[in-house]
Formats: structure tokens, C-alpha cells, sequence
């Protein structure tokens, strides 16, 4: 499993950012140091691949918004950086004609970058908040062609036009294996929806209660209830004095853990299920 050092999903790395736009901003002046923050990005990296995978437990999901907001910081290094060839270069004109050319260059890179994050944002700025209509109309034709509809074909909502049959999961791949160059300059077309759709698990059995169901999309705060509060129980009785004078305004226990004779909390580790464990449903 590959992850970008910026993911999707929600996690954020603290740090990872922040030293790409160092080693971009110093590039300008020291080349060397890209080969060090080539080094530190990949322990970065490969640091957060394994907590990510085995370690991190976060409830706390940003939909998505982290990504685009990096990538912001980034242009913050590539600003510096320009902006320190161009005082570099106004400078040498005093010394040297010939850094005339580089220093136009870099005043038209400058207002090159500009335009094309103003275009990125404008890019991006309808897909933050909300998704894609043509997704819908994308995942309708793929479950169209999973459950054998006519010829594999559906149609789009808007034109009434049929969608061109593609293959889906067990069958062959929609376009074939590309090269690493391939799929790093067309990421539209070998790392499109049907492409990662495939790459999710299509066997395994999954069941979702009912309100599961109709609360899937909502916000944690409206459909969450309140937390238990588990305290450990204590040969005093305090707990059980506290347990009962809370019970009536929160939910509260101090069932499964312990203070022991040095005031050292001990829970039974070999029960699988404390009491504030809560069943995480696979989405």
C-alpha cells in the first residue's frame, strides 16, 4: 500500500510540509540541501506509512481538506525561493550584463507561478466542500455493468446519451499498465475513478445496521452519543459514590479497572471489550 505524504484521508503530518518548503527556499541558494531534505522527506515518509498503517488511531477526519491546504504552504517556499533569485539576480546586473536574461526569466516565472495557482484554486475550490456530480453518474454505470446491465451500458442524466461499456473488478483493466512517466504526467486518465475503484476490496462481507446506514454521511457531533466516563474503582468506595451522584447527568463506570495497593491503575487486559469500547464500522 502506497500513501502520498500528504493524504486524503484525513491525517496530517506535522512537519512534512513545513521542510518541503525549507528545502525549497534554500535550493535557491544551496542546491546541496536537497539532497538532504530528500533523505529527512523519505523518513518522513516512511515513518508515517507505518503509524499510519499500524499505530494511528485518529477519529478525527478533515474530508479531504488537508491535501489542498499543503499544497498552498508549498507555493509559500516557491514564492520565497523566486523571490530570492530575483534580489539575487537584480544584484548581479551591478556586477555582470548576463544576469539580466535569468533575472527576466525569473519575473516571468514569478508571474507564471501566480497564474497557475489562481488556476489550481479555481480547480479545486468547487471540489472542497462537494463532490462531482459525474461521479455519481460514473459509480451508477459501473454498479450498471457489475449487476449485467444491457451490454454494459448506462445512461447520463444530462445529454441522455449511453456510456461506453468499460471492464470492472476480475476482469481486464480499463486501459493497460502504464509506465511510471506515463502516470505521473496523465493522472487523468491511468489514475481516474474506474482506475482506483478497482483497487478497493470488492469480497468482503460487510453489514451495516440500519442506522448505520442513514447515519453514514452525517457529521460525528449531530449522530454520536454521549462518551462513557470510565474511571477505575478504588477500595475506598469513592468511585462508587461518584458513579452514583454522575450517573443521572453523563453516562459513567468503574467497571474492568482498578487501583491497586501502590494507586497504579489495572484494567483486565484479557477482556477484549472495556467498557467504553465501541465497534468501528468498515466504510
Amino acid at each position: 500500500m502506497d500513501l502520498p505524504l500528504w493524504t486524503g484521508l484525513g491525517y496530517f503530518v506535522p512537519g512534512v510540509h513545513q521542510s518541503f518548503v525549507i528545502a525549497i527556499c534554500y535550493a535557491a541558494i544551496a542546491p546541496l540541501v536537497l539532497g538532504f531534505a530528500t533523505i529527512g522527506l523519505g523518513f518522513f515518509y516512511v515513518a508515517y506509512r507505518y503509524n499510519f498503517l499500524f499505530v494511528s488511531d485518529a477519529n478525527v477526519d478533515t474530508k479531504g481538506r488537508v491535501y489542498p491546504r499543503a499544497l498552498q504552504h508549498v507555493f509559500v517556499g516557491i514564492y520565497i525561493a523566486e523571490g530570492c533569485l530575483i534580489g539575487l539576480f537584480a544584484i548581479g546586473i551591478g556586477t555582470s550584463v548576463g544576469a539580466v536574461g535569468p533575472l527576466i526569466l525569473m519575473i516571468l516565472m514569478l508571474v507564471f507561478t501566480v497564474l497557475y495557482q489562481s488556476a489550481l484554486n479555481s480547480a479545486l475550490a468547487p471540489l472542497i466542500n462537494f463532490l462531482p456530480r459525474n461521479l455519481d453518474a460514473e459509480e451508477r454505470r459501473l454498479l450498471s455493468i457489475e449487476n449485467g446491465g444491457a451490454n454494459g451500458n448506462d445512461y447520463d442524466e444530462k445529454d441522455g446519451k449511453a456510456l461506453p461499456a468499460s471492464p470492472v473488478n476480475g476482469h481486464a483493466a480499463p486501459h493497460k499498465k502504464p509506465n511510471f512517466f506515463s502516470k505521473w504526467l496523465r493522472p487523468d486518465i491511468y489514475n481516474d475513478y474506474e482506475t482506483m475503484r478497482r483497487m478497493v476490496p470488492k469480497d468482503i462481507p460487510i453489514s451495516y445496521t440500519r442506522e448505520q446506514e442513514e447515519n453514514a454521511y452525517f457529521n460525528p457531533a449531530i449522530t454520536s452519543p454521549t462518551p462513557l466516563l470510565w474511571i477505575p474503582r478504588d477500595s475506598a468506595g469513592v468511585s462508587r459514590q461518584e458513579v452514583h451522584d454522575t450517573r443521572p447527568i453523563i453516562p459513567i463506570t468503574d467497571d474492568g479497572a482498578y487501583l491497586n495497593e501502590k494507586n497504579k491503575i489495572v484494567w483486565d487486559s484479557q477482556d477484549a471489550h472495556p467498557p467504553i469500547y465501541e465497534e468501528v464500522p468498515y466504510y
